[in-house]
């Protein structure tokens, strides 16, 4: 995989119409973006109980993007394992990369979301489940990416010679683990992931960059335990756009970029929302993307 920076427009999709996220897509596809993602919820994950502003479904949204782009690499921040089987999931990601000819980036993640849970799943688990549901929904996938018929027997899940046709047009399709579980997210990333998308506390406005420093050595550390290279892994982090553009200068924004470059970030996402989405998008294209060395 390049090492060559990437640059990610992410925007949930609550409360906006399927018109809105393809204008937001496309848009951030025509700027040069890598990436456009969205989140894997049934419900508006801030205010579940609450009347309006819930999403339409991700994997049938992706797959309307997939027809309606030709460039820009599409996937979830992150899926939730536990919200289809993963048989299903690896034949619906399977889908999304025919249809796109090859664009997918499959993102999963443990799930959190305990009224989301409760309310399609009609249960919640354990964190230790949870995280062993995620192992295994991988494993599978990953399997059933790569081979027509997969056969695994795990604890949570068993699957018999299952057929996985016609093929995905990656291979493989790569794997994007998201969250920073010290004992088991990021070990599992460091076993399976192409790109490991790191989570830390300073979301609400830029990534702390100790905080940053600290899962990068937990990330290496899992993988010399193993033997893998750690460079071979792309390791990504949020910028929440909205805040910075209106707190920052542009020179400000590059900053924090390069400090997350030289750490060996190769992935930055950009999280935009609310109705400055597409101006943000357009600032970015040509304000910043520019300033680095890549083929935008």
């Amino acid at each position: 995989m390049s090492k060559e920076i990437w640059f990610e427009i992410h925007a949930p999709p609550e409360g906006k119409s399927f018109e809105e996220i393809k204008q937001i897509c496309q848009t951030a596809e025509e700027a040069g973006f890598d990436l456009f993602t969205i989140t894997d919820h049934f419900m508006n994950m801030r205010n579940p109980r609450g009347v309006g502003n819930h999403p339409l479904e991700s994997w049938t949204t992706l797959a309307a993007l997939a027809a309606v782009t030709k460039k820009i690499k599409l996937g979830t921040l992150v899926t939730c394992y536990a919200y289809r089987r993963p048989t299903v999931l690896a034949k619906m990601a399977t889908t999304v990369d025919i249809i796109s000819g090859g664009r997918l980036i499959f993102g999963i993640g443990a799930g959190w979301h305990e009224e989301e849970f409760n309310g399609f799943i009609g249960s919640f688990p354990s964190a230790k489940e949870r995280l062993r549901g995620l192992l295994e929904t991988i494993e599978i996938c990953k399997s059933m990416f790569t081979s027509e018929r997969t056969t695994y027997h795990g604890r949570l899940y068993i699957v018999n010679n299952v057929l996985n046709s016609p093929q995905p047009v990656q291979k493989p399709i790569p794997i994007l683990v998201g969250g920073s579980g010290e004992k088991v997210t990021l070990k599992i990333a460091a076993k399976y992931a192409d790109i490991s998308h790191l989570i830390t506390s300073g979301l609400s406005e830029v990534t702390d960059l100790s905080e940053l420093d600290h899962k990068l050595s937990v990330l290496k550390k899992h993988c010399e335990a193993i033997g893998r290279d750690y460079n071979d892994i792309r390791k990504a982090t949020f910028i929440w756009l909205s805040r910075l553009v209106s707190d920052n200068s542009i020179e400000d924004i590059v900053n924090k970029i390069n400090e997350y470059k030289n750490r060996g970030i190769g992935l930055i996402t950009f999280l935009v929302s609310g109705a400055r989405a597409l101006s943000d998008v357009q600032l970015l294209s040509k304000e910043v993307m520019p300033q680095f060395q890549t083929h935008h």
